[in-house]
């Protein structure tokens, strides 16, 4: 698992290889956040975007209000079938994935069936939304 803090109240999770199937996956991220709300202190009401591929489990926990939530955790699921990309600057990691692409010093590869092979190497890029990229270049 990969927490990334991207300020004081939201973050973005990956669940290495683990994949939930649709009919169960409303109650399993509300047991897999249950399990991280003391550690990460989430307090208030959360939208939790989830994109859930075969290499893994994304989760976008963005805080949207905590007045009437003080010491309780509140959550709207919504699913997401947006494109994922893993954004790093070393080209070789990445070389044998599909749909590469390259803007200002990073490279970007699409989170499919082809990443599998590198994802020991996660620990060198971050990934991140395809609505988050920017204007990118295909290599």
């Amino acid at each position: 698992m990969k927490v990334e803090r991207i300020n004081s109240k939201d973050y973005n999770i990956y669940y290495y290889e683990k994949e939930i199937s649709n009919n169960n996956i409303y109650d399993e991220i509300k047991v897999l956040l249950k399990k991280l709300q003391k550690r990460l202190k989430l307090n208030g009401f959360y939208k939790v975007i989830v994109n859930n591929k075969k290499i893994g489990l994304f989760i976008s926990l963005i805080h949207i209000n905590d007045s009437f939530y003080k010491n309780n955790l509140d959550i709207k699921i919504e699913i997401s079938n947006d494109n994922i990309y893993y954004k790093t600057k070393d080209f070789f990691i990445i070389n044998n994935c599909n749909d590469i692409r390259y803007n200002d010093e990073y490279y970007y590869c699409i989170v499919d069936s082809s990443f599998d092979d590198i994802l020991e190497k996660v620990e060198f890029g971050e990934f991140i939304y395809e609505k988050d990229m920017g204007k990118t270049y295909v290599i």
